[in-house]
């Protein structure tokens, strides 16, 4: 047995080579934004503990032209990652699922309580609950 095994050398930009890997790559790179937005909804809260005048703060923050672009950025990379998910989910169920539901059910059910669970979310924040 050999001391030094052979490593196959392996460039940075790997990813790049094939589209299904560079799909993967932005999709899987969106969690970072999304991190950031939290990191920032929880720098929201904190802001709203410490009083008005560091909410009004927090809020004109957001006003900004680049705090916008982020959360559009953000928004936009979380849709992408939300449609791969949901397309690559029938894939990975499991044999037994698969023989019984079809995949594009499984997609439409997916599609469906999305919709649903966002309806819910956008009626409670404009009623005020």
């Amino acid at each position: 047995m050999s001391r030094r095994p052979y490593v196959r050398p392996m460039k940075r930009t790997w990813f790049m080579d094939h589209p299904y890997y560079r799909n993967y790559m932005v999709r899987e790179s969106s969690s970072f934004f999304d991190g950031l937005y939290a990191l920032n909804l929880f720098a929201g809260l904190v802001q709203l503990v410490r009083g008005e005048d560091a909410w009004n703060s927090w809020l004109a923050l957001q006003e900004n032209p680049l705090m916008i672009l982020f959360t559009v950025v953000t928004f936009g990379l979380t849709i992408y990652h939300v449609v791969t998910y949901f397309d690559m989910t029938p894939r990975v169920l499991p044999q037994q699922i698969r023989k019984l539901v079809k995949d594009h059910i499984v997609n439409k059910l997916m599609y469906v309580g999305l919709a649903v669970v966002s309806v819910i979310i956008l009626a409670a924040a404009t009623m005020g609950l």
